[in-house]
């Protein structure tokens, strides 16, 4: 059940996971709500086609807002029923998220019902919340959060049952990503100067990914280290505010914005140093996919970032909403090559020890067999 509006860290993790459950236990399909009708990710849907795997998509409900909730529960009820669905596992970036589909399983008589809530209460929530949201969590068997500075806050904000919540670490597909490449010559196929360090980012361009202070930062640094080229990944809204701020700080010359690439890594490869300078933030992605690159990271301090990097171990933990503070790291990494590459080995050990697509897609299909009663040996 795919309850998202652009297509961002959700809709590769479900893709991901998609590509990773076996399906000699779980035949899976993607639906679509109806009201998510103008929003979906043209992308996302041709990406889940080419898996194979079903895009059931339910009429829109029309543009009543209290006729289309019934409408869209009653048309997703009839839909679980037809396909004789047994689980329905709902991903959203909100605390609030899925409550059509929530009712329409219910309804539909789903055994198991499960939220992953990709983003922590605290961005969103108001103070009727946690009242608000207590019906639809009788209605759920768990609420998944891909960390557990998430799950401590659903538990202490929403005042979440905590035997009902459980935090699955995300996952990504190591093999997808090489940590024996050439920087040198990524950067020559990029038209950068080989002599030259790199440091980049990828992410929409939006508020919460913080590229202002990206941006403030690398003013510093050009200051202070000499040339550096700075590299952006990703389009968004914020873009030509950002365009606005290189040019203000005349750094355009080293300041690059490749917007949205759907094959990202060659990108990274170039880098020398890659940046995380998120204000708010799930369990990030493209930070697993740095450290499985082997790529020495600066990463703001936020709660979930410090579950998989450790400053001055596997990477070096700025504060966040702070350009001066991310300039300090990033000078760090530059100033000293030794540290840099040592930071980045020992991030590559830690994401692939603990943080496989494979143990996140054992971990879901496990959970599905627990609520549903099965008895089996992949425990």
């Amino acid at each position: 059940m795919y309850d998202g509006t652009v297509y961002g860290g959700v809709e590769v993790y479900l893709l991901a996971l998609l590509r990773h459950l076996d399906y000699s236990r779980y035949n899976p399909a993607v639906v679509i709500p109806g009201y998510n009708y103008p929003f979906r990710p043209k992308g996302f849907q041709e990406q889940v086609q080419a898996l194979g795997v079903p895009l059931l998509t339910p009429p829109h409900p029309g543009k009543s807002r209290n006729i289309s909730f019934v409408k869209d529960v009653i048309n997703m009820c009839q839909l679980f029923r037809q396909t004789e669905t047994q689980v329905v596992h709902i991903q959203t970036s909100r605390f609030d998220g899925g409550r059509r589909a929530i009712l329409a399983a219910r309804l539909a008589g789903v055994p198991a019902v499960i939220r992953t809530e990709h983003i922590a209460p605290s961005v969103n929530m108001t103070f009727y919340s946690k009242y608000t949201t207590k019906p639809f969590d009788w209605l759920t068997n768990y609420i998944v959060t891909d960390s557990n500075s998430n799950r401590t806050e659903q538990i202490k904000l929403l005042n979440r049952a905590p035997r009902k919540v459980i935090c699955y670490h995300c996952g990504i597909e190591l093999e997808r990503f090489d940590s024996v490449h050439d920087t040198s010559a990524a950067k020559l196929r990029l038209g950068f100067d080989p002599a030259l360090p790199v440091v980049g980012a990828v992410g929409r361009l939006v508020e919460q990914k913080g590229h202002t202070y990206l941006v403030s930062a690398a003013a510093r640094v050009i200051k202070e280290f000499g040339p550096v080229n700075f590299v952006l990944v990703g389009d968004g809204l914020l873009e030509e505010q950002l365009k606005a701020q290189v040019a203000e700080l005349n750094i355009a010359q080293y300041f690059h914005f490749m917007g949205f690439q759907s094959k990202h890594i060659p990108y990274v490869e170039a880098m020398d140093v890659t940046v995380m300078s998120s204000v708010f933030e799930g369990f990030s992605l493209s930070m697993l996919e740095f450290m499985a690159m082997g790529k020495p990271t600066v990463v703001t301090d936020y709660p979930s970032f410090l579950e998989a990097v450790t400053d001055g171990e596997s990477g070096v933990v700025v504060a966040m909403r702070d350009g001066e503070a991310m300039a300090e790291g990033i000078l760090k990494l530059l100033r000293n090559p030794t540290f840099a590459h040592k930071m980045g080995q020992a991030a590559l050990a830690r994401v692939q020890q603990e943080f496989s697509i494979q143990r996140l897609a054992n971990d879901t299909m496990n959970l599905y067999d627990t609520i549903l009663g099965i008895n089996s040996n992949w425990h």
